[in-house]
């Protein structure tokens, strides 16, 4: 009980610190959507993998900035009691929950502009978005120091990925290359079995959170130390 217990209170936290920025987070949505729209008017049978990627985007990079202003309190609730899996738990069920609404209002938006050949590929496109992206951008934002770093990194997967054409290689070594598969099927191109998609999918998101876990434990118990030797002193 006490483990849920600082996990909701971590969620409830992490929660308040998104709400406070509001203005950051519509600028976070407006710029997938006008990437969707743009490409919508260029070349519709396209709009729908632009448009995921671009969720994905958004997705990845406040799940970094969450994770970036959460290194100056959470140490300190470390000394409280809780545990670094308590906070990350806490703050990749949170991110989740909006991940998942924005997904499905992107779903419902795509679904009624671009009118795709697979309703069931674009939903299970843009679930997949937010179970990849959330815990990539956690992910990034454990182990680079500053959010330009980490910026520039989810940008250039991001980049690359949009710039790859569908049948390559190397879109097996991106972690949205799922979601996107998923995306082009709904658009009516060929794309892998979603069976396979779904656990390509499974392996990116367990390996980013694991990620996420040991980088962040490792930084926060170096801050812990720092912390107590300060008290100390």
């Amino acid at each position: 009980m006490r483990f849920w217990h600082h996990v909701l209170t971590a969620a409830e936290m992490q929660g308040r610190q998104l709400g406070r920025r509001r203005v950051s987070l519509l600028i976070v949505v407006a710029l997938p959507v006008a990437l969707y729209l743009s490409q919508d008017a260029s070349s519709p049978e396209n709009a729908i993998g632009f448009g995921a990627l671009g969720v994905a985007w958004a997705l990845a990079t406040t799940a970094l900035f969450a994770s970036l202003s959460a290194r100056e309190s959470e140490p300190r609730l470390i000394l409280a009691g809780y545990s670094s899996a308590e906070l990350l738990l806490g703050r990749l069920l949170v991110l989740l929950l909006g991940g998942f609404v924005l997904c499905a209002l992107a779903a419902l938006a795509m679904g009624i502009i671009s009118k795709p050949h697979s309703e069931g590929d674009l939903l299970a496109a843009c679930a997949l978005v937010a179970v990849i992206s959330v815990p990539l951008g956690l992910a990034v934002g454990a182990v680079l120091p500053t959010d330009l770093e980490g910026t520039l990194v989810i940008i250039g997967a991001v980049g690359v990925q949009l710039s790859l054409p569908q049948d390559s290689a190397a879109n097996l070594a991106l972690p949205l290359d799922a979601p996107i598969q998923l995306a082009s099927r709904a658009g009516g191109f060929t794309g892998s079995a979603p069976g396979l998609m779904l656990l390509q999918a499974g392996l990116y998101t367990a390996g980013l959170i694991l990620i996420s876990m040991v980088a962040w434990s490792r930084r926060v118990g170096r801050r812990r130390q720092v912390t107590i030797q300060a008290k100390g002193a």
